[in-house]
């Protein structure tokens, strides 16, 4: 693995071994296993940082910028037919202070999308 640079947080940008940049060298060791279980056939429709709009009774929710408001994940994959996304965080537990809002807003949006949180 190659380190990128630092980011917020401390994390380290990495870049794993299929390539792709990650925030964290935590996110990239998990790229690595998730592309072991891919290529095993334990998971299926391996896809990296997935994206949900928030939209409420048919309207997008904007921030006063303008901005459309959502959640982005580390990774999304099917696992026995049900589809996960999962959020890779430190181990310490820190989360920027928005991230449990958007997950709440996203479990209430998607409630037939797993979320996970990986530490």
């Amino acid at each position: 693995m190659v380190q990128v640079k630092r980011g917020t947080f401390f994390a380290k940008k990495t870049v794993c071994a299929l390539g792709h940049k990650h925030d964290s060298k935590r996110e990239a060791a998990r790229c690595a296993e998730l592309q072991i279980l891919f290529r095993a056939g334990q998971i299926d429709a391996l896809a990296f940082e997935p994206q949900a709009w928030f939209e409420i009774d048919g309207v997008v929710v904007t921030h006063s910028n303008g901005r459309r408001a959502g959640y982005k994940a580390d990774f999304a994959y099917v696992e026995d037919g049900r589809v996960v996304w999962e959020d890779v965080k430190a181990s310490n537990g820190f989360v920027s202070r928005d991230v449990p809002l958007r997950m709440a807003i996203f479990r209430h949006l998607n409630p037939d999308i797993e979320l996970r949180v990986i530490t």
